[in-house]
């Protein structure tokens, strides 16, 4: 049986194809397909233009979570509220509305925490995790990746 490791390293190796496709496609230049060459006369290559769209999108998607997964973890920390009213780290990395945040959570669908990948919002009650409304930001456990 594959375990979670191997099939992990395996999605590694896609990083560098879907890069090249995005490429030749020229959705990284011009965030779509109006780079290639195309006949707007052609109901088939209008229809494969648009399917092809929709996958180089999801592509870029993939290729991003892949990047994001390579990053090294450079600081675990716990949350504290500043002075500002903004939830920081002890090296004073901030989070404000929709700032994107990987953080350790329990609830009652598993036994142990675990860290999820989401986004800070703010209402009238204050600062909290998309979709974990009940979490408590003070003393929150958060990691930040990035080059070190």
């Amino acid at each position: 049986m594959t375990n979670l490791k191997e099939v992990f390293s395996e999605t590694n190796g896609l990083y560098c194809r879907i890069d090249r496709i995005l490429k030749l496609s020229t959705y990284d230049e011009y965030d779509d397909l109006s780079g290639l060459e195309i006949n707007y006369k052609d109901s088939e290559q209008l229809f494969l233009l648009e399917e092809l769209q929709s996958i180089m999108e999801s592509l870029d998607e993939v290729r991003g979570r892949l990047a994001y997964l390579a990053l090294p973890v450079k600081e675990v920390s716990r949350l504290h509220k500043s002075c500002s009213g903004r939830y920081e780290t002890d090296s004073g990395h901030y989070y404000t509305c929709g700032s994107p945040i990987e953080a350790l959570v329990q609830d009652e669908h598993r036994e142990v925490p675990y860290w999820v990948r989401n986004r800070l919002e703010r209402n009238d009650k204050g600062y909290y995790l998309v979709g974990y409304g009940n979490v408590d930001m003070d003393g929150l456990t958060v990691r930040i990746r990035g080059e070190v």
